[in-house]
């Protein structure tokens, strides 16, 4: 495997790089000696970075320039003098935001569309390599290696020549996130005790479905390097069933795909900010910064891209500031705390509680008949909880899920049950545990 290493850092990589007119490697190269960073290297990189990215944004695109913000000494000061700026004014004035005329070789990304309609950002070549060294800086993080072979679940099955020609340089077998029936995913896990994979790379439900099916098949020997999950909130039941099927830890990863490539999981289980590559914050209501072990919303200002550039972008998050400031991993990256997940995924009761992702988990793990459930608000007055039984459970007690929920709360809840037999996904294809679908 070193050798296979040696061979594709050493020729191939720099070859295709060469030809696609990429500098996708030595990006990679410069984070990985970034990553060795002290704390204040990387905040006085962050600093240089944030206040190249602002006097760029003032000057060159038309949105900042209409602001008329005096420029400040401190970078920080000056970016607390920017609005946050919500999706919809993104999504609305996108010309302004550009830099770049749109036929000068941009590629366009669009959004996912969890929060709201999605949104369209672009880039240039540049760049794009830049958070394609990020990603597998990532994936190093959780142990891998050039040469190793990963099994990777995606929404996109129509691979450009280029995304071919890396999968196969990569020893990657791509398969499709948006059909997994049982029967799928028991002929790939089988394939998987022939065919070993190192590394499972794929949506947080994606990886629960097969270590689901792994564990009722009674399908043993599938085991990886390790496995790491992306696109959605890691649910701490989907984390144990995972690691129990295949043996193996799970490292997370929170981005967006607006381009911002946010924070991962080390091997201590922390979540480091790659704060380099973005400014986060975490806002209450009053856009102000909360305190250590508070929720808020996150705030984004992205500094690596100088096309499209996105500051105080508000993405739809929740999250929660970290108490910790060191980790033991060897990283210095600073730390984030909790993930909560969109802000489209808590329900608000009548009288002002939200009931997170966390909540329902913890009232749910008392109730083993219900196999799989998600839980939606259509209306202000009434929950939906949509479910999969446990074919072996006689019953689900239905009522005592909504008398937990009543007493958690403190206050009468109405709910709807409904029981099918696969759960209905959100329309961007993700899974999403709870669904709020008011204002």
């Amino acid at each position: 495997m070193f050798r296979s290493q040696i061979f594709l850092e050493n020729f191939i990589l720099p070859l295709t790089d060469k030809v696609n007119k990429s500098p996708f490697l030595s990006k990679l190269k410069e984070w990985r000696k970034i990553s060795l960073y002290s704390r204040k290297e990387l905040d006085e990189l962050q600093r240089k970075k944030l206040q190249a990215l602002l006097e760029h944004a003032s000057s060159k695109a038309e949105f900042y320039r209409l602001l008329s913000i005096s420029p400040k000494k401190d970078p920080y000061a000056w970016l607390a003098e920017f609005p946050v700026l919500p999706k919809a004014s993104f999504r609305e004035h996108l010309p302004l935001f550009l830099t770049i005329p749109e036929n000068q070789n941009l590629t366009s990304i669009m959004s996912s569309g969890s929060s709201g309609p999605p949104s369209k950002v672009y880039f240039n070549k540049e760049e794009l390599a830049n958070n394609r060294a990020l990603q597998v800086l990532w994936w190093e993080w959780a142990g891998y290696s050039f040469g190793n072979s990963i099994l990777q679940t995606g929404v996109n099955m129509n691979r450009s020549k280029e995304k071919k020609i890396k999968d196969f340089l990569l020893q990657t077998h791509y398969i499709n996130a948006m059909s997994h029936s049982d029967n799928e995913i028991e002929e790939e896990l089988k394939r998987l005790v022939k065919e070993p994979r190192d590394h499972f790379i794929a949506y947080a439900s994606s990886l629960f479905l097969f270590a689901k099916v792994a564990i009722e098949k009674g399908i043993e020997g599938v085991k990886f390097k390790s496995v790491i999950s992306l696109g959605e909130k890691l649910l701490p039941n989907f984390r144990e069933t995972i690691e129990k099927a295949f043996s193996c830890q799970v490292y997370d990863t929170y981005g967006a795909s607006e381009g911002f490539l946010i924070a991962s999981q080390c091997q201590k289980g922390n979540y480091h900010i790659l704060s380099p590559h973005v400014v986060l914050e975490i806002l209450d209501d009053h856009n102000r910064e909360v305190k250590p072990g508070e929720m808020g919303r996150v705030v984004l200002t992205g500094l690596d891209n100088f096309t499209t550039p996105l500051i105080r972008y508000e993405v739809g998050d929740l999250a929660v500031k970290s108490v910790e400031k060191d980790c033991s991993c060897g990283l210095n990256y600073p730390l984030l705390g909790e993930i909560i997940g969109r802000q489209t995924e808590f329900i608000l009761t009548k009288k002002g509680k939200y009931i997170t992702v966390q909540n329902v988990v913890r009232v749910m793990k008392h109730f083993p008949e219900v196999e799989q459930f998600k839980v939606v608000q259509d209306q202000e007055d009434s929950i939906r909880i949509i479910y999969i039984k446990d074919r072996n459970a006689p019953v689900v007690r239905e009522s005592e899920i909504q008398q937990m929920f009543e007493e958690v709360f403190q206050e009468p809840m109405t709910f709807i049950f409904e029981s099918v037999n696969v759960l209905p996904k959100a329309k961007t294809g993700k899974f999403q545990l709870i669904e709020r679908n008011i204002p």
